[in-house]
C-alpha cells in the first residue's frame, strides 16, 4: 500500500509520524490546505493499493486508488487520522485521540474526551504551528478580535482567531479580501443559504458536526461579494431550544392507527451518537426495521409556527414533531421547539412551564386554572383549556389528540410533559459559576417553575439543588440539571446544544420509556392479582413473566456509554427518576406473583393427582365386588347339581349379598 499525504496541518503530521513509526511506505510533498490529487499525479503507476489522505479530486483517480477525507460528503465519517489507524489496525493513544478529536470538532472534540485545559492549549498550538501560523500571525489576530461576532482578520490563517474566540462567540465570521469561514452555525442553514447566492458546491467545505464551520476557498469570491454575503446573512442566533415529551401506554394491535399522521424515518447513522453509546444501547434504540426493539416516525411537516400564551405570547418554530414507539407498548410523542426571539429568564420559565401542559391540574369554582397557558396553536390547533361546564373525565389537549388518538393511548405522566431544555444566557451561566446554590431562578428553571419559586423553605431548596445538579462544567459556565420533570442545561455558549438535541434525547428517551414500561407492569400485576382465581391467571403470569424479562435484557442497562460525563448523568437520573427503586420493588412482586402461580399450579397437580388415585381405588373396589359376585356364582353353580330352581336359590341371593355389603363399604369411604 502506498499513502499521499495532503495538505498539512496537526492531523496530517501525526498521520506521517503513525506512518514512519509502522514502517509504511508514503510520499509527502509539504503541501497546504487545499491540495489537490494532481501533486502526485506521477505516483499514480502504483501497483497496489493507493490512499490518497485529504487530496481534493481534481482528476482521475486510478481504479486502485482509495481516498480517506473527513470533509464536505464525507463529514459524517471517522476523522482521517481514525480512517487511517483502522486501516493499520492500530489503536490510537491519548495524544493521537486529542489530536482527531480536534480535527473533526475543534475544542469542543477535545472537550467530549474530558480534556484539560493544558491538553486542549498544548494541541491547538501545535495545530498552529502545523499550519504554519508564526507568532506575527499570532499578534495580528489579536487586533483582528473585536466586540463584534464578525471578524476581519489581519492574517490569513484563521485558526490563530478562532482559539481565541471559542469561547467569546457563540458562533462568528471569519472574513478578509479572499475568504470567508462561518463557524458554529448550523452547517445545514448555511449550506441552505449559499445555495441560495448560487455558490458552487466546489467553491466552499464545510466539517466539524452539526454545528461545525463553513468556508469559501481563497479566491472564489470578490471583495465586494464577500462583503454583500455578510451584510445578507440573516440566520438568527438559536437562544434556546426546548423539547417536549409525551410517554404513553397503548396496545400493540393499535400501533398502526397511532402512528397514521407519522412517517418512518430508519436510523441514519450518526457519528457522535455512534461513538457516544455502548453497542447493546444503539442495537434497542437505533432502529433501520419498523420491527425491531423501536420505531422512529417523523411527523410528515416540519417548521411549523408554535405559540404560547401566558403573561404574553411566545411565537416559537416548531422544527419536528417525532414519535418513538416500542415494543414494550409505550410509546413518547416529543416536541422540539427552537426559540430565536426571547432571552429574558422569565420568557425560558414561561414556555417551558406552560408549553408542557396537556390538562389542567385542578379546576377552581370558576373552572379556571393558573397553571395552565391561556392557550397553545400549533398546525392550526388551539387548545385554551376553557370549561363551560365541569368535566366528569380528564380531557386530554387538543395538542395531543391532533396528533395521536385519544382512545388507543394512556398517557404515563401526570398533566406535564417531561421538558428537556437548553437555554443561553451569559449572565445567567456567569452567576452560577459564582454560586449556584443560592440563585432561585437556577432552582426555577430546573424544577420548571414559571410562575414563581413553589419551595418556601431555605435548607429544603438547598437540599433539592444540591440533589438535582451537576456542576462538573461549572468553570466553564455550563450547567446541567435534573429532576423528575425535567433535563436542563444553561450555558454561556451553544456548543453543549448538539448533544442536547442527539445524545441525551435518546439517553431520556429510553429513561422515560423504561419508567412508563414499569408503571405498565405493575398495573398489570395489580389487574392479575385482582383476578387470581380465574383459569386464565396461569398464562397470563408466564405471558408478563417473559415480557418482563425480555424488557429487562433489552432496555433496562446499568450504563449506556463509557464517557464520564453521560456516564454520571445517566445515573443520577436512574437515582432522581426512581428507576432502580421501582424496578427493584417491580422484580419482587412479578417473582411473588409468578411464585405464586407455580405454587397453585403445583397444588391443583396434587389434588388433580389424588381425584385419580381415588379413581382408581373405587374402579379397583367394584372390580372386586363383580369379582366376589362371579366367584359365588362360579361355585355354586357348579356344586349344587343340576337342578336349575335349586341353583338360584344359592347363586342369586349370594350376589345381592356381595353388591350389599360393597355399598356399605364405599359409602363408609366417602364419608
Amino acid at each position: 500500500m502506498l499513502f499521499l499525504l495532503g495538505g498539512y496541518d496537526l492531523e496530517m503530521l501525526t498521520i506521517k509520524e503513525l506512518l514512519k513509526q509502522n514502517n509504511i511506505k508514503f510520499i509527502d510533498k509539504n503541501l497546504s490546505w487545499g491540495a489537490k490529487l494532481s501533486e502526485y499525479q506521477d505516483e499514480l503507476n502504483f501497483d497496489g493499493t493507493i490512499y490518497g489522505v485529504e487530496l481534493e479530486e481534481d482528476i482521475t483517480p486510478p481504479k486502485n486508488y482509495k481516498s480517506i477525507d473527513h470533509h464536505n460528503k464525507n463529514s459524517h465519517l471517522p476523522s482521517s487520522l481514525e480512517q487511517v489507524a483502522h486501516i493499520l489496525n492500530i489503536k490510537l493513544n491519548r495524544h493521537q485521540q486529542l489530536v482527531s478529536a480536534n480535527d473533526t470538532n475543534h475544542i469542543k472534540g477535545m472537550q467530549n474526551l474530558n480534556a484539560t485545559y493544558e491538553e486542549i492549549q498544548t494541541i491547538r498550538e501545535l495545530d498552529r504551528k502545523a499550519q504554519g501560523v508564526t507568532d506575527k500571525d499570532e499578534e495580528l489576530a489579536k487586533k483582528s478580535i473585536k466586540d463584534l461576532n464578525i471578524i476581519y482578520s489581519k492574517t490569513p490563517h484563521f485558526s490563530a482567531i478562532c482559539d481565541r474566540v471559542y469561547d467569546k462567540f457563540n458562533n462568528y465570521i471569519v472574513y478578509n479580501d479572499k475568504k470567508i469561514v462561518f463557524y458554529g452555525y448550523k452547517v445545514k442553514d448555511i449550506l441552505k443559504y449559499l445555495d441560495t447566492k448560487h455558490i458552487k458546491k466546489d467553491d466552499y467545505y464545510y466539517g466539524g458536526g452539526e454545528f461545525g464551520f463553513v468556508g469559501i476557498a481563497e479566491d472564489k469570491l470578490s471583495k465586494e461579494n464577500i462583503l454583500n454575503l455578510i451584510e445578507e446573512f440573516n440566520i438568527k442566533e438559536i437562544i434556546s431550544y426546548h423539547t417536549f415529551m409525551l410517554p404513553f401506554i397503548f396496545e400493540l394491535e393499535d400501533k398502526k392507527e397511532i402512528v397514521s399522521k407519522f412517517e418512518f424515518k430508519p436510523y441514519k447513522d450518526e457519528y457522535n451518537e455512534l461513538a457516544y453509546f455502548h453497542k447493546f444501547f444503539k442495537s434497542s434504540m437505533f432502529s433501520k426495521d419498523e420491527n425491531e426493539n423501536s420505531s422512529f416516525y417523523q411527523f410528515k411537516e416540519k417548521d411549523i409556527p408554535f405559540s404560547i400564551s401566558k403573561s404574553k405570547e411566545y411565537k416559537l418554530n416548531l422544527k419536528s414533531v417525532n414519535l418513538r414507539m416500542f415494543k414494550t407498548g409505550v410509546g413518547i410523542l416529543s416536541f422540539h421547539i427552537e426559540n430565536d426571539t426571547y432571552q429574558d429568564e422569565k420568557d425560558i420559565l414561561e414556555i417551558n412551564d406552560f408549553g408542557r401542559r396537556i390538562y389542567p391540574e385542578y379546576l377552581d369554582e370558576t373552572l379556571k386554572c393558573n397553571l395552565v397557558p391561556n392557550y397553545i396553536e400549533v398546525d392550526g390547533v388551539k387548545e385554551d383549556f376553557h370549561y363551560t361546564k365541569r368535566p366528569t373525565k380528564i380531557t386530554l389537549s387538543k395538542i395531543i389528540t391532533h396528533f395521536l388518538p385519544k382512545e388507543k393511548i394512556e398517557v404515563a405522566v401526570d398533566d406535564r410533559m417531561f421538558v428537556i431544555s437548553f437555554y443561553k444566557n451569559e449572565t445567567f451561566a456567569e452567576k452560577l459559576k459564582d454560586d449556584f446554590m443560592s440563585y432561585d431562578k437556577w432552582y426555577e428553571y430546573i424544577y420548571i417553575d414559571g410562575d414563581g419559586i413553589t419551595v418556601q423553605n431555605d435548607e429544603m431548596k438547598q437540599e433539592l439543588i444540591q440533589k438535582a445538579t451537576y456542576p462538573r462544567w461549572q468553570n466553564y459556565k455550563t450547567m446541567y440539571g435534573i429532576s423528575k420533570y425535567s433535563f436542563v442545561c444553561l450555558s454561556s455558549s451553544d456548543f453543549t446544544l448538539s448533544h442536547i438535541k442527539t445524545m441525551y434525547f435518546q439517553m431520556f428517551s429510553l429513561l422515560l420509556m423504561v419508567r412508563a414500561t414499569i408503571l405498565k407492569f405493575s398495573n398489570e400485576v395489580s389487574d392479575i392479582a385482582n383476578n387470581i382465581d380465574k383459569k386464565e391467571t396461569t398464562d397470563k403470569v408466564n405471558d408478563l413473566y417473559k415480557r418482563y424479562i425480555q424488557f429487562v435484557n433489552n432496555f433496562y442497562f446499568r450504563e449506556v456509554t463509557a464517557k464520564d460525563q453521560g456516564l454520571e448523568i445517566y445515573e443520577k437520573a436512574l437515582d432522581i427518576l426512581n428507576i432502580q427503586r421501582d424496578i427493584k420493588d417491580l422484580d419482587a412482586e412479578i417473582d411473588e406473583l409468578h411464585k405464586f402461580v407455580e405454587i397453585k399450579q403445583k397444588k391443583e397437580a396434587e389434588i388433580e393427582a389424588e381425584k385419580t388415585n381415588k379413581k382408581l381405588t373405587d374402579i379397583s373396589l367394584y372390580g372386586g365386588i363383580l369379582l366376589l359376585a362371579s366367584f359365588f356364582t362360579g361355585f355354586f353353580g357348579m356344586n349344587v347339581g343340576s337342578d336349575e330352581n335349586f341353583s338360584g336359590y344359592f347363586v342369586y341371593p349370594s350376589i345381592l349379598v356381595s353388591i350389599y355389603f360393597g355399598y356399605k363399604y364405599i359409602k363408609r369411604e366417602k364419608r
